[in-house]
């Protein structure tokens, strides 16, 4: 038999108005009380009536809060493609989502609007840089009651509810074994990736070095460039390993500034004679596969990352229901210029 919220009450013996306050995080509720109720709740199993949650929420705005970097061409696109069929499969309740973007490199920018989110949000989502400023914004909304699921990037062992997006490190080690297949130990490799802030990227790396040193390699055979995902320091930086390293057999692309790499490449005269592997697919990556310039592209959904963030703190402050595991990640399927 399905629980009612008045099988709720009696178990936790409270009134059926005390059990609907905290059905819907309204205030004057002790904490202790309602942690009863909510264990209760999870005890009976409770699934609250989706269409009765909107209507007895449509006096009360919801506001959920994204918090992410200024990302650009497909990559934005693809996040407010996610951003917009969540809208829609939530059109009939009183939601609202309002996205923050912050230069990826300024995290007092970041740290900012965290701050101004805690004052109206009750829900965030969050792509952000795992550093201590950070964690200590998430101990604060912890404090506070404010969900935050992290996505895109993790701040992994960090007060967020849970993880949406790429597990990069696998992605990492995918990525080394297919590198590993047109090497020998001995041969130089180039790694590119933002920085070892940025959770996905350093996790690409850290699968990536790690996969090649159980195939054999060593990692002094790897020049390391940390470039933000800036396309002027990639290309210097793509540069400076093709001049230095005329011996240079591969790049592995684990950011985002592929074209930077492609124009280092042709003005060096080297474009075809470097095998190049990259992540995430756009009409610049998928061009260059089609070119015969990227030997593989490992993709990764992006607009499931920013729905799904979503859909889990709906999930949180509408229906109170918690996360059913910690991490989730979106397939990562490798293209090639027959499937791109």
């Amino acid at each position: 038999m399905r629980a009612t919220i008045k099988m709720i009450a009696e178990r936790a013996g409270v009134s059926i108005g005390t059990v609907d306050r905290v059905l819907h995080d309204r205030p004057y509720v002790k904490e202790e009380v309602r942690r009863r109720v909510l264990e209760v709740m999870e005890e009976l199993d409770y699934q609250p009536n989706r269409m009765a949650s909107a209507l007895a929420t449509s006096g009360l705005t919801r506001q959920f809060a994204i918090i992410q970097p200024t990302w650009e061409s497909y990559v934005g696109e693809a996040m407010a493609a996610g951003v917009t069929k969540f809208r829609q499969d939530r059109r009939d309740y009183n939601l609202t989502v309002t996205v923050h973007p912050y230069h990826q490199g300024r995290m007092e920018d970041c740290l900012r609007l965290l701050d101004q989110a805690a004052e109206k949000a009750q829900g965030i989502a969050l792509c952000a840089a795992d550093c201590p400023q950070i964690r200590r914004k998430l101990e604060m909304l912890a404090e506070r009651r404010v969900p935050v699921v992290t996505f895109n990037s993790d701040i992994a062992g960090g007060r967020r509810m849970c993880f949406v997006g790429e597990n990069a490190h696998h992605a990492g080690r995918v990525a080394g074994e297919i590198a590993a297949k047109f090497l020998r130990p001995g041969d130089r490799v180039l790694l590119v990736y933002a920085d070892h802030g940025y959770s996905g990227h350093k996790g690409r790396a850290d699968g990536f070095l790690e996969r090649m040193e159980e195939r054999g390699f060593s990692r002094a055979d790897c020049r390391v460039a940390e470039t933000h995902d800036d396309y002027d320091e990639t290309l210097a930086a793509v540069t400076a390993a093709l001049a230095e390293e005329p011996d240079l057999k591969y790049i592995y692309m684990a950011n985002r500034s592929v074209p930077a790499c492609m124009e280092a490449l042709r003005r060096s005269g080297r474009m075809g004679q470097v095998r190049v592997l990259a992540h995430d697919s756009g009409p610049e990556t998928e061009a260059f596969l089609r070119e015969g310039l990227l030997d593989f592209v490992i993709d990764q959904n992006l607009a499931y990352q920013s729905r799904k963030a979503l859909e889990l703190l709906f999930d949180a402050v509408v229906e109170h229901r918690d996360p059913e595991r910690d991490s989730f990640y979106p397939e990562s399927p490798i293209l090639t210029a027959e499937n791109c």
